[in-house]
């Protein structure tokens, strides 16, 4: 349980980006340490993606869950919410007038966050790569997200109704 708490400790304090950034640092550390499988992480993914929160919060809750029931699920969730709510509650106290002018400080944090998704690619491009349907599906996504106003909700369950009914299709 305690591998658990500092697990999501560190996670916590790397997800400042929120959503897609902080994917592949929780899939190291989940798959890794051999609590999930490859498999089983990309059905978390697909899980914590449409349910209401953060996806590092419905992670930690759902990972806690798995490996200790309703204890598990606390902790982790308590954990991963632990160094962010420090650190906002810390820097509201100390620099409120750093928080409205930005400036140096936001764009340190866009830095972060184009490098946590570039490592959420990079741990999920085998996985895309390995059948030409999730590839066609992730560029379609991409392309919708990127190019189109439709809000990201539809595209991911647009996604994962397209996905389901491939499944169906093909096997």
């Amino acid at each position: 349980m305690i591998d658990l708490v500092l697990t999501f400790l560190k996670i916590g304090a790397a997800a400042y980006g929120g959503g897609w950034t902080i994917v592949g640092i929780i899939q190291t550390d989940v798959v890794g340490r051999g609590w999930l499988s490859p498999e089983a992480f990309t059905d978390l993914v697909a899980v914590a993606q449409v349910t209401p929160g953060p996806v590092a919060l419905n992670a930690a809750t759902l990972v806690g869950w798995r490996l200790y029931g309703l204890p598990g699920a606390i902790a982790a969730t308590l954990s991963v919410v632990a160094v962010p709510l420090a650190a906002a509650v810390a820097i509201s106290l100390l620099s409120k007038k750093a928080l409205k002018s930005g400036g140096k400080l936001t764009e340190a944090l866009k830095t972060g966050t184009l490098g946590l998704l570039a490592m959420t690619l990079w741990a999920f491009m085998p996985q895309a790569a390995a059948s030409w349907r999730t590839a066609g599906l992730s560029l379609l996504a991409f392309g919708v997200s990127a190019f189109t106003k439709v809000n990201p909700l539809w595209v991911i369950l647009g996604s994962g109704f397209l996905g389901m009914i491939a499944r169906l299709v093909w096997g």
